[in-house]
Order: C-alpha cells, then sequence, then structure tokens
C-alpha cells in the first residue's frame, strides 16, 4: 500500500470518527462508499470490494464507538438500563446479518446498501416527531428492536446509531441520551 492510500485511509477515519462522535452514527454510512472507491481505485476484485468495505466498516467502529461511549459516559449520558435491554438482540442480529450478506453477491449488497442510504436519508429529511404519549417497548421488543438493529448493522457496515438514534427518540428518549 502506497503512502497516498495510507493518507486517504488515515482522513476517513477521522472524519467518520468525528461524525462518530458527534453524531452517534459510528461512521460507517460514510465510510462504506469511500473504502469502496478506495480499494477500487487499488485493483481489488468488483466481487470482493463491497463486502471487503462492509467488513473493513465493522472493525473501525469497534473503535469509534469505544472511543465515544467512553466520552458520553463521562458527561453522564449514557443510559445502561437501555444498552442492557437492547444489546443482546443487537448482539444476535449483527451475526445474522452478517452472515446473510456473506451468502449475498456484490450486486445485491450494493443495492440494498444504497437502498438503506436512500431510505435513511428520507427518514431524516421528513424529520418525524415522537408522539407524547409513546414510551420504549417491553424487554421482548426491546430485543425485537435490538434484533433489526443488529441485523441492518451486519448487511451495511454501520454501528446502528442511524437507526437506534431514531427508535430511541420517537421513543422519548432525549436525544443526547439516545446519541450517547
Amino acid at each position: 500500500m502506497d503512502i497516498s492510500a495510507i493518507a486517504a485511509f488515515l482522513v476517513l477515519g477521522s472524519c467518520a470518527g468525528f461524525a462518530a462522535g458527534l453524531l452517534g452514527i459510528g461512521g460507517g454510512i460514510l465510510m462504506v462508499p469511500f473504502i469502496i472507491m478506495l480499494l477500487s481505485g487499488m485493483g481489488i476484485s468488483k466481487e470482493l470490494v463491497i463486502h471487503m468495505a462492509i467488513a473493513t466498516s465493522l472493525a473501525t467502529i469497534m473503535f469509534t464507538s469505544i472511543s465515544s461511549v467512553r466520552a458520553h459516559h463521562r458527561h453522564g449520558a449514557v443510559i445502561w438500563k437501555i444498552v442492557k435491554q437492547l444489546a443482546p438482540g443487537i448482539l444476535v442480529g449483527s451475526w445474522v446479518g452478517a452472515w446473510v450478506g456473506k451468502q449475498m453477491n456484490s450486486t445485491s449488497m450494493a443495492i440494498f446498501f444504497g437502498s438503506f442510504v436512500a431510505l435513511s436519508a428520507t427518514q431524516m429529511l421528513l424529520d418525524k416527531k415522537p408522539s407524547a404519549a409513546r414510551e420504549l417497548p417491553n424487554t421482548a421488543g426491546m430485543f425485537s428492536a435490538g434484533g433489526v438493529i443488529g441485523v441492518l448493522s451486519g448487511l451495511v457496515g454501520i454501528g446502528g446509531g442511524i437507526v437506534s438514534v431514531p427508535f430511541m427518540t420517537w421513543s422519548n428518549v432525549r436525544i443526547h441520551n439516545a446519541v450517547a
């Protein structure tokens, strides 16, 4: 790998890390397209590049997430009860999502990723507000929500913040706590 590729990955990682800390999105939704572009420029096979980009994104998110959680925890923003309720479903779902992704060809993965980004952008633009009476679901509902978050994370190479933050805010969790 040449110095320009290393520099490009460092810039990408810095921008994704900044986005992760500021917005709680993990940066994966930003990283995957750029990793695809960088790996394609390095001559990686079309059949491998999307899977490699998603896997690389998932591996790097581990570090940005730990750093962000530590910072938010210091400010008392993390609601650990919610984390404990969502985490089991997220773990199971992320395993299922990665397994399903492994079975998909590159074209299907690219279409799924693009569709996910388009739907996420549309949701952000619509900016629907939660109803005043809405609350977090019971334990089974939290496991199920975590499962959906995990499956999507494993399929598109994200940490899940772009799904979990809206879910929590729709359930009347304060935005700062949802991001944390």
